[in-house]
Formats: C-alpha cells, structure tokens, sequence
C-alpha cells in the first residue's frame, strides 16, 4: 500500500509544481498533506481516498485548499472533504 501512497505523492508534487506558476504557495498543499501522512495522523479512509483520486483532480484541489485559511489544518481539511 505505502508504494500506491508514495505514487500518488508524486503525482500530487507534479501537480503542485505544475500549479505553482499560478500561486508560489502550491507546494504547502503537498507539504500539508505529505507530514499528515508521514505523522501517521492519516486515516485509513483518507488514504484509501487519496489512493483512488485521479491525479488529473489535484490541480482542482490544490486551488481549493489555497482558497482562504492556508494553515496546515485548513488545507489538510479541504483537501479531505474534496477527495471523499
């Protein structure tokens, strides 16, 4: 399971790289997200989710959790709701 996780990491960094032109702060979405799953906070629900987001949705997502509250929290937050 951790290589589908690390897999969809990599797509989420491309997406974030790729999104960064448009806002610098792309990159805290996948720092967000990445040390909520690393810290083990993550669920098995919130991987399982991530696990089967298509990668061509994080760009959608990433402009969503940097809409308003950029913290840690808020981001992992957004994030969540939009991949369930």
């Amino acid at each position: 399971m951790m290589d589908l996780i690390e897999e969809q990491l990599y797509e989420l960094q491309k997406a974030c790289n790729r999104y960064k032109h448009t806002d610098p702060k792309a990159d805290w979405v996948l720092f967000a997200v990445s040390r909520y799953i690393y810290s083990g906070r993550a669920n098995n629900d919130f991987l399982s989710d991530f696990i089967k987001t298509p990668a061509q949705s994080f760009t959608p997502i990433i402009k969503k959790c940097l809409n308003g509250d950029t913290s840690d929290n808020a981001i992992i937050k957004m994030f969540r709701n939009c991949i369930r």
